[in-house]
């Protein structure tokens, strides 16, 4: 899963960021899902259509943030800060993120990350000309090593429009 918004990195990121995520007990520990990110991943655009593309995630809790480096084909695209924050209305795990790019430009305001089950759902507002369009990229894990993801918006309040979706298959 790539987190920079709203690229390939965002989306691999939200996928990546890939994997069933562990049984839930009373008071689950809100860095192990995202342990899941580390590692290598193939990860296939299937819309628009266009070749694989090979993320690395080099992830590490700090103390009380996550973070994951980000290389897409051997590149460092995106340094991904998590901040735990309890649980959400619906009870799912929820966080903070952040993007750093290596470039250091000014990051964005901070995004929303929703873990539900198998469904991750990585959530943040950007600007379209002079109106804010809200966006978000879903991730459905199929298994440990299989992501399907899914980068939408929504313009008129109401709708989503997927404008990106594809696989990562973690490698081995």
């Amino acid at each position: 899963m790539n987190f920079m918004r709203p690229s390939l990195a965002l989306l691999c990121c939200a996928s990546f960021l890939c994997a069933s995520p562990p049984a839930r007990t009373a008071n689950p520990d809100p860095y192990e899902p995202l342990k899941l990110y580390d590692g290598g991943w193939q990860v296939k655009i299937t819309k628009p259509e266009k070749k694989p593309d090979h993320l690395v995630n080099h992830c590490a809790r700090t103390g009380t943030f996550f973070s994951c480096e980000q290389e897409l084909n051997g590149k460092t695209v995106a340094l991904v800060i998590f901040l735990p924050m309890g649980k959400s209305d619906s009870g799912g795990l929820e966080y903070l993120t952040l993007v750093a790019q290596p470039d250091a430009s000014k990051p964005g305001d901070w995004g929303r990350l929703v873990i539900e089950g198998s469904t991750w759902t990585y959530s943040w507002t950007e600007k379209n000309g002079e109106k804010t369009v809200a966006a978000r990229n879903v991730n459905h894990f199929k298994d440990k090593d299989h992501i399907h993801f899914e980068l939408q918006r929504i313009e008129d309040g109401v709708n989503w429009k997927t404008e990106m979706a594809g696989d990562e298959e973690r490698v081995k």
